[in-house]
């Protein structure tokens, strides 16, 4: 059973290992988080290179990259290399998160709303993540409106 947690990542070294599509959603999402992000892939997205603040090396997984790693994620299209990236991290406890087996995560990523005065994140455990963008769309949805409302009825 995983506890759900709200962490502090501001200045804490994030390492990604694979730089397609799933790869680009993470890294949108933690860059309000303020931690300082390396994506390692020997084939990056042209998108990654339109984000400031990240670091990108373009190799083949190294064990060196996980130096002074506080997470890793393991996004390669490469099943073994994760499983490779997912061992190392355990050897040397850091939190990983695997893309591609459940079972080898750490933490799960939610489906995350921020707000000025609050946070809020959906987490489906490794499950039906459709039915977590979803309901994380509908959650915003509603708030927008309410935070709408809120500020119709203060102009009256």
């Amino acid at each position: 059973m995983y506890f759900p947690m709200f962490i502090n990542l501001e200045n804490k070294n994030m390492v990604i290992f694979g730089a397609g599509k799933i790869a680009l959603r993470r890294v949108k999402s933690l860059l309000n988080t303020k931690c300082n992000i390396t994506i390692v892939a020997p084939d990056i997205l042209e998108e990654f290179y339109t984000i400031e603040n990240i670091k990108i090396i373009k190799d083949v997984y190294n064990k060196k990259y996980l130096k002074n790693a506080f997470i890793a994620l393991a996004i390669t299209n490469d099943n073994s290399i994760n499983d490779k990236i997912y061992l190392d991290c355990k050897e040397s406890n850091i939190i990983v998160n695997t893309a591609s087996d459940k079972e080898k995560c750490d933490f799960f990523f939610p489906g995350v709303i921020y707000k000025e005065d609050y946070t809020i994140g959906i987490c489906g455990n490794g499950k039906d993540h459709k039915l977590i963008k979803d309901t994380t769309n509908m959650i915003r949805n509603f708030l927008d409106n309410k935070e709408g409302e809120r500020f119709e009825s203060k102009d009256r």
